[in-house]
């Protein structure tokens, strides 16, 4: 069953999940606007698509994707975001961790069927063993969008589920994209899915909103593999 949880990692300004903390050899965090960025976390040029790649496969900050997987002890791989949701992959017992940046449009396009299809492929990992996190994202309170958005959901997915997440107030359409991928996530099969931290237009003073704020920083989200 999805779960919510606010766990704060010990610098106090970025969103650890407690669950974690178990498996072995895991470093994850969600950051905010005043987190220290690691040294040598491996990105991606983000372009709003579906394609993910494992570390050795990619350029850092050059590849054009939106999601990083690893399996090396010593690599951390992340993901950029300011109102898009930073989802964590992992798979305990296969040892893979990744990174994927979900935007509205990236999701429409099919982002987590094929991070899934990625982990089955390239490791053999089923979604049965895989874990995933929703990090700090715009919620569903302030995230007003276009009746295209709901279309394009709606176009892959079909209904119920391209009406998950999506609530109408008054005469607007407000999207809380956390809510959809939960369900997403958990139709695919997927072992646990939990939803970390608050909702970024609500909270500026600790993280970037690009639908609050206009032209803003990004905080990376981040996990791996200790040496």
């Amino acid at each position: 069953m999805p779960t919510s949880s606010s766990s704060r990692s010990r610098c106090d300004v970025s969103w650890a999940v407690a669950r974690w903390v178990s498996v072995a050899g895991l470093e994850q965090s969600f950051g905010g606007r005043r987190d220290a960025t690691p040294a040598g976390v491996a990105t991606l040029r983000q372009v709003h698509g579906r394609r993910l790649y494992d570390v050795t496969d990619s350029r850092s900050a050059e590849t054009e994707g939106d999601g990083l997987a690893t399996v090396q002890r010593g690599s951390l791989v992340g993901v950029w975001t300011a109102d898009c949701v930073p989802v964590h992959l992992v798979a305990p017992r296969g040892g893979v961790a990744a990174a994927v940046h979900c935007g509205w449009r990236g999701t429409a396009a099919g982002m987590i069927p094929a991070a899934l299809e990625f982990f089955g492929r390239r490791y053999g990992i089923p979604p049965s063993q895989v874990e995933a996190a929703l990090g700090p994202a715009i919620g569903g309170c302030c995230y007003e969008v276009g009746l295209e958005v709901r279309a394009a959901f709606r176009s892959r997915v079909g209904q119920p589920l391209g009406e998950v997440g999506f609530t109408v107030r008054g005469d607007r359409l407000v999207l809380d994209l956390r809510t959809f991928l939960v369900a997403e996530l958990a139709g695919f099969g997927v072992a646990h899915v939990e939803i970390v931290g608050p909702c970024t237009a609500c909270h500026t003073d600790l993280l970037y909103s690009y639908r609050k704020e206009g032209s803003t920083g990004r905080q990376l989200s981040w996990i791996g593999w200790r040496a």
